[in-house]
């Protein structure tokens, strides 16, 4: 059954509709007819954020507004009008990053991030969490069919493979990690498959994306990054694809913050009703408190699973 029909409104690479339906039998949700994989590069901005390698400056300066923006500093800076803006689309919620438990475990780990981009973010754990950093105590492994963030990887010393294919099948690695990527991909049951071939016995695997059933997709369902997004899951999904490939749940939760509803508000009527135009850093800071108490219920707009391999 259909679910929702939308277009490109938040990056605007096209025109075309596209539809996404649910399955009457497991209710995995999914755009159709997806674009093939050749297609699907013309609907991806031409300079994706997380494709491109910012500078080191950039890198310093995105590091201090993140601790500023989620500390007592920024009441402070908030008073800026220039900063208190920027500081705004940086409050978030305390989540640490699980893949730092697993860099602090004693030997060196093998990590392997899918879709890591330029490997110099990490999207929600920003620059701290990204595969650059990681490097200085980890052997770090990257995916990613973009040529030019390949190109950046390789760069910095990191291994880069443009697919699945290229990795041997007698690799193995203690951390498998897909950061708001598995949305971006034409077979999920290919990367579980894959994640449970190639973890070592008792690694981990780490899995963030958008979650359907959170709060702003049930406010509005055509909230949606069309068509890039080809899959839109829920936990159940999830649950149901960990135990079909053996792996088995180690902890899971929603989060959400303030600025993903500032900026779907500027494409999407339904959440303008709820957040009209930007909000200043403390008005985001109170936004966050409520927010979080969805998250606890599950109806965060973004989820985090850790999932091991116990055989």
């Amino acid at each position: 059954m259909a679910v929702t029909r939308q277009t490109d409104l938040l990056r605007r690479t096209t025109d075309e509709v596209f539809t996404i339906v649910r399955c009457s039998g497991c209710g995995l949700q999914y755009v159709n007819p997806r674009p093939t994989p050749e297609e699907i590069r013309r609907y991806y901005a031409e300079h994706y954020s997380f494709h491109v390698a910012p500078t080191r400056f950039r890198r310093i300066v995105a590091n201090v507004l993140d601790f500023v923006a989620n500390s007592m500093l920024c009441r402070i800076a908030a008073c800026v009008p220039y900063l208190n803006r920027k500081l705004a689309a940086r409050v978030k919620p305390r989540i640490a990053d699980p893949v730092l438990r697993y860099l602090r475990t004693g030997a060196k780990p093998r990590i392997l991030d899918i879709g890591c981009g330029a490997g110099t973010s990490a999207h929600f754990w920003g620059h701290r969490g990204a595969l650059l950093d990681y490097k200085r105590v980890a052997s770090v492994y990257g995916v990613e069919t973009d040529n030019e963030a390949r190109h950046a990887l390789e760069k910095s010393g990191i291994v880069a493979f443009a697919s699945l294919n290229d990795i041997a099948a007698a690799e193995r690695f203690d951390v498998i990690r897909m950061n708001w990527s598995l949305e971006h991909v034409h077979s999920p049951a290919r990367y579980f498959k894959f994640i449970a071939e190639h973890l070592k016995k008792h690694g981990k695997a780490v899995i963030a994306m958008p979650n359907y059933d959170g709060l702003l997709y049930r406010m509005a369902p055509d909230c949606v990054e069309l068509p890039i997004h080809l899959y839109h899951f829920r936990p159940r999904d999830i649950l149901n694809y960990a135990q079909k490939f053996d792996l088995t749940v180690v902890e899971s939760t929603t989060l959400s913050y303030p600025e993903m509803y500032v900026v779907a508000a500027t494409a999407f009527p339904a959440v303008r009703k709820f957040i009209d135009g930007g909000i200043g850093a403390i008005e985001a800071r109170q936004m966050q408190k409520t927010l979080s108490r969805f998250d606890a219920f599950g109806l965060g707009n973004d989820m985090l699973f850790v999932l091991e391999k116990a055989a």
